[in-house]
C-alpha cells in the first residue's frame, strides 16, 4: 500500500493542457492500481475536471519552482511521485515492484530514485540485495533529475529556496543535493517506462508514430517538431552517453556552434562568475 507514503504530482502549465487527457488516461491504464493521490500541478485557475485527479493551480506568471512550492501544501506524505505531462506512461507497471522501491527508500534512508538510467555517467555501485538499482553521484550534472521518480518530500522541498524557471531548477538540482547531502539512487529496471512527447513545444516523430498507431490518446493540434532540432536532440543525448569526459566540452562547443543548447554550461558558468565575484571580495 502506497497511500499513506506517497503523492503524486505531474508538472504541467495551461499551455501544456492538451496533454492532459491522453496523459492520465495511460497512466490509469497502465498503473489502475495505485493507491495514491494524484495532483496535475499547473499555473492558471481552470474549471476542467478529469475524474480521480485533483488539479493545483499554483498561479499565473508564477516560476516553475515556485509551482513545485505551492504544490507541495498539498503534499502530506513523506514521499512524493512525481512526473511531468509529457511524460506518458506506455507500459504495465507492477505496483508491488513500486512498494518495494519505497520501502527501500524508507529502510535504508535514500532520498530520491530517479525510474530512468541517465545520465548513466552517474551510475554508482549497485544496492546490495537490488538488482538493477544503483547509487548516484550526484556530482553529476543532471544526475538528480525530473525524470519520472520518487523524492523524500523534505529533500523535494529543500530544492525550492530560489526561484526558478524549469530549465535552470534542473541543472540546479545536483548543487542542491550536495548542500543537502541527499542519498540518490537510479533505477536500470525498466519498471516505469515513458514515451517522451513534446520538445520546445511541438510533438516529436517518436510521440506522433504512437499516436496514429494508437487512436484516442492524443487529439490536439500541436505542430510537429523539425527534423533538423531532433537530431541536434540525438547528437546532444549521443555526447551524454557516450563521449569521455576529457571531450566532453568541446563537443558541447560544437553542439553549440551547430544551433544547440547547453543550459547546463550557461548554469555552470553563471555560478563560477558569481563564486569568482564573491571571492574577490574577500
Amino acid at each position: 500500500m502506497l497511500k499513506d507514503k506517497v503523492t503524486c504530482l505531474i508538472f504541467s502549465c495551461d499551455k501544456f493542457s492538451d496533454l492532459w487527457e491522453g496523459n492520465i488516461k495511460l497512466f490509469n491504464e497502465n498503473w489502475p492500481d495505485r493507491d495514491f493521490d494524484t495532483y496535475i500541478v499547473t499555473d492558471k485557475p481552470t474549471d476542467r475536471q478529469i475524474a480521480g485527479i485533483g488539479i493545483i493551480a499554483a498561479g499565473d506568471n508564477v516560476e516553475w519552482s515556485d509551482r513545485l512550492k505551492f504544490a507541495l501544501q498539498y503534499v502530506n506524505t513523506d514521499y512524493v511521485f512525481v512526473t511531468l505531462d509529457d511524460y506518458f506512461l506506455i507500459e504495465k507497471v507492477d505496483n508491488k515492484k513500486m512498494e518495494s522501491i519505497v520501502e527501500l527508500l524508507i529502510e535504508r534512508q535514500y532520498d530520491y530514485i530517479r525510474l530512468y538510467p541517465r545520465p548513466e555517467r552517474a551510475t554508482l555501485n549497485q544496492v546490495e540485495g537490488y538488482p538493477g538499482i544503483y547509487e548516484v553521484d550526484i556530482k553529476r550534472n543532471y544526475s538528480v533529475n525530473l525524470y519520472s521518480g520518487f523524492w523524500k518530500k523534505d529533500f523535494f522541498e529543500f530544492t525550492v529556496k530560489d526561484s526558478k524557471n524549469a530549465w535552470v531548477f534542473e541543472v540546479s538540482l545536483h548543487d542542491a543535493a550536495i548542500e543537502y547531502g541527499a542519498r540518490c539512487l537510479c533505477s536500470y529496471n525498466k519498471d516505469y517506462i515513458i514515451l517522451d512527447v513534446v520538445r520546445k513545444g511541438k510533438i516529436l516523430h517518436s510521440a506522433n508514430r504512437y499516436f496514429r498507431s494508437h487512436p484516442g490518446i492524443y487529439n490536439g493540434n500541436r505542430e510537429l517538431q523539425d527534423r533538423g532540432y531532433e537530431i541536434r536532440l540525438w547528437w546532444k543525448t549521443f555526447l551524454g552517453k557516450y563521449v569521455p569526459d576529457f571531450l566532453i566540452k568541446p563537443a558541447k562547443v560544437i553542439y553549440m556552434f551547430f544551433g544547440g543548447q547547453s543550459i547546463s554550461t550557461q548554469y555552470n558558468d553563471s555560478n563560477l562568475k558569481i563564486r569568482n565575484y564573491n571571492n574577490d571580495k574577500k
